[in-house]
């Protein structure tokens, strides 16, 4: 997280994130590893019932749900992922980092595979609830670093969205 990073609300509604060249090889380095969890090629039974829960406790109304749905949630995240990838090749390099700026449907595919990348990883990192990440990273795990700046990363997005909007 460089001083410069961030994400900033523009005039016309669209956002300006400007982040590090590292921070932005980070995040160019997830689509290849969230697509196999997204798309059920992981086979990690955790992760897949972490990005896709029940909808409902009882099995016959969760079956007839995932019946209902298909597979519109899982190709609704894919898209999100190929239109957050799109992005990060697109941008500027500049004097102070690599920036881009993102309409509102990128905007939302960027919290998209954000939150989705937070999902996996946290699941891989054992956590399941809120009280166990209070204390913030462990500073000797690379993958609970990176969890900590994907959570940083989505609060910036959306107190950008959330500037300007009607108090109410």
């Amino acid at each position: 997280m460089g001083l410069l990073s961030g994400v900033r609300r523009l005039p016309d509604g669209g956002l300006r994130v400007r982040l590090t060249g590292r921070e932005r090889e980070l995040l160019r380095s997830l689509p290849a590893q969230l697509r196999p969890a997204l798309s059920g090629e992981h086979g990690d039974v955790e992760v897949s019932r972490r990005l896709y829960p029940p909808a409902y406790d009882d099995a016959d109304a969760d079956a007839e749900f995932r019946r209902l749905i298909g597979d519109d949630l899982r190709d609704e995240r894919l898209r999100a992922l190929d239109t957050f990838t799109a992005s990060l090749d697109g941008g500027v390099f500049g004097r102070l980092g690599w920036s881009v700026e993102l309409d509102a449907a990128t905007a939302d595919a960027w919290l998209s595979a954000v939150n989705d990348a937070r999902l996996v990883l946290g699941c891989l990192l054992g956590i399941s609830d809120e009280g166990q990440w209070e204390t913030g990273p462990d500073e000797g795990s690379a993958a609970s670093v990176v969890l900590y700046y994907l959570g940083w990363l989505q609060e910036e997005l959306v107190a950008a969205l959330l500037t300007g909007l009607p108090d109410g």
